[in-house]
């Protein structure tokens, strides 16, 4: 597919996001001061009224252009919008977030004047039920070779708040990602951030500002943490054995990546035992659910992982005892202490209600 010089693709997956559309009708992308864009929506099997939105917005501007197709997961949609991509330049953004409207102008100056294959810009991260709010900033820097981002890369991005995942606060630069044949995952959550160690060990020049463009909410409630996921702890090992091969690939050898990617696991676990396995959409059956947590437990990613935080034990007692009911594989004390400590919570917030 040729590429339009000076043309940025701005790609958006979207499921089911009628509310948001309704909300922002996608105003910060539209109103981007740089004009030379298109706008790729794909609807990734939305059984709300997104799919009709979406006609509505793409009849009032030329610009967007809509693609359907069976739900497969938010990566799946990113590289379908890839594949049709025109532009020289692409971003992704997600629909529950705001963008500053000289994002692009900026990005497509910085990657033009700087020759960059990829710019990372900071961003500001909302919780709107607690109303906190943090700017995530960067150092500027330009970096120029490979050697030198290697040097830089985990205290200057990857060892920040919130980490470096997001494919939101990045420009890229399309015929790199085509070049390298660089594409997302198809698990259905936490994809960003195996999409981008793929770049850093190829990549030479990067284009780092601390100029904040992008504001990231984070919802408690509605988005991948609040939702059952099938075969959730699967996307969590896959992770794990992408960081692992990130490292190796670049040579990364640092006990703190260690540390993360084992402590990341055992979270992930933990929350695929205590809240997908037992989520009120969960299908499975009570053997079923009993047989999924033991067969996570018995996997030999999570023995590693038991095994590295039982040396370094979290501060917790609830966390202490439910590392304990882990480490001997005991279904019946997770279950018990699960009730207990959910039973507890709850009654705690009727006494600070009172």
């Amino acid at each position: 597919m040729e590429t339009i010089k000076g043309l940025t693709s701005i790609i958006i997956g979207c499921y089911n996001v009628a509310d948001w559309l309704r909300k922002k009708r996608l105003s910060c992308i539209l109103q981007q001061t740089y004009k030379d864009i298109e706008v790729i929506l794909v609807d990734d099997g939305s059984t709300d009224d997104t799919p009709t939105l979406l006609q509505t917005f793409s009849a009032e501007d030329s610009r967007l252009r809509i693609i359907t197709q069976p739900n497969g997961g938010l990566g799946c949609a990113r590289n379908t919008g890839l594949d049709a991509a025109r532009g020289e330049y692409v971003w992704f953004y997600d629909v529950d977030d705001e963008a500053d409207l000289d994002l692009v102008e900026k990005n497509v100056k910085w990657m033009s004047d700087m020759e960059t294959d990829l710019n990372i810009f900071s961003f500001r991260a909302t919780t709107p039920e607690t109303g906190l709010s943090e700017d995530v900033n960067y150092k500027n820097r330009l970096v120029e070779d490979n050697r030198t981002l290697h040097d830089i890369f985990l205290d200057e991005l990857f060892f920040v708040r919130y980490g470096n995942g997001f494919a939101w606060n990045k420009f890229y630069r399309r015929s790199f990602l085509n070049r390298h044949h660089i594409r997302f995952g198809h698990q259905r959550i936490q994809q960003d951030e195996v999409f981008n160690l793929q770049i850093y060990p190829l990549i030479e020049r990067v284009y780092v500002s601390e100029e904040p463009l992008y504001h990231y909410f984070i919802y408690e409630h509605g988005n991948t943490r609040s939702r059952y996921i099938p075969h959730r702890y699967d996307i969590h090992v896959s992770i794990y054995d992408g960081i692992t091969q990130f490292a190796k690939q670049w040579s990364v050898d640092d006990k703190r990546l260690q540390d993360y990617v084992l402590r990341r696991l055992y979270r992930g676990m933990s929350h695929s035992i205590l809240f997908n396995t037992f989520h009120p959409d969960s299908p499975l059956t009570p053997q079923e659910k009993r047989d999924e947590v033991l067969g996570i437990l018995r996997h030999p990613k999570s023995r590693e992982c038991i095994n590295y935080r039982v040396t370094h034990p979290p501060k917790s007692l609830e966390q202490r005892l439910y590392l304990k009911a882990f480490q001997h594989q005991n279904y019946a004390a997770i279950r018990i202490m699960r009730n207990l400590f959910r039973s507890a919570r709850k009654f705690k917030s009727i006494l600070n209600h009172c």
